[in-house]
């Protein structure tokens, strides 16, 4: 099965979306299409941590309080597997819930995407694919939109989610 975070018919989309805006160019969506299975197979632990998270963000949406109770249930997943993945004895995997994780967890909104941070360690070009696409799907703009219109406090923070990597030599 499946997720529809990493639907890659639908990051293609997305890629051609970001070449429609110029954002990415031509020659960098191309190359990114050609290595975006072996990169979504490479992310699958961390892409179901990412889903996890937003879907917490779901469950509490519509709650009287949804901040603090999806706070606390971001950072309560991000310690349990960190203490659960140290139990099994996987500690490759005990170090993708690090302390950076937790504390953008902490970070109401942004806290739903902590798990960019490690997704962006082994892809940043998925990272910053999947970050335009899931932001498209929300509001119908892209991620890149989004920061050129936010104050610089908030695209400071998203930047260190996820950077703009460096697929393409234009400024």
């Amino acid at each position: 099965m499946q997720s529809a975070i990493a639907d890659e018919a639908a990051l293609r989309a997305t890629l051609e979306r970001l070449v429609a805006d110029g954002e990415i160019s031509r020659e960098s969506a191309e190359s990114l299409r050609e290595r975006l299975p072996e990169q979504l197979h490479d992310a699958r632990y961390v892409l179901r941590h990412l889903g996890a998270h937003l879907g917490i963000g779901v469950i509490f949406a519509f709650d009287v309080v949804p901040l603090p109770l999806g706070t606390i249930a971001r950072v309560s997943w991000v310690a349990g597997s960190r203490v659960v993945e140290g139990a099994r004895g996987n500690w490759a995997r005990a170090r993708i819930h690090s302390l950076g994780v937790l504390l953008i967890a902490a970070v109401p909104w942004f806290g739903y995407a902590a798990y960019l941070l490690p997704l962006r360690r082994r892809s940043p070009e998925l990272a910053y694919v999947l970050a335009n696409h899931t932001w498209l799907g929300r509001t119908g703009r892209t991620y890149e939109s989004f920061l050129s219109e936010s104050r610089a406090p908030v695209r400071r923070l998203g930047r260190t989610l996820v950077p703009r990597p460096g697929f393409d030599d234009e400024e």
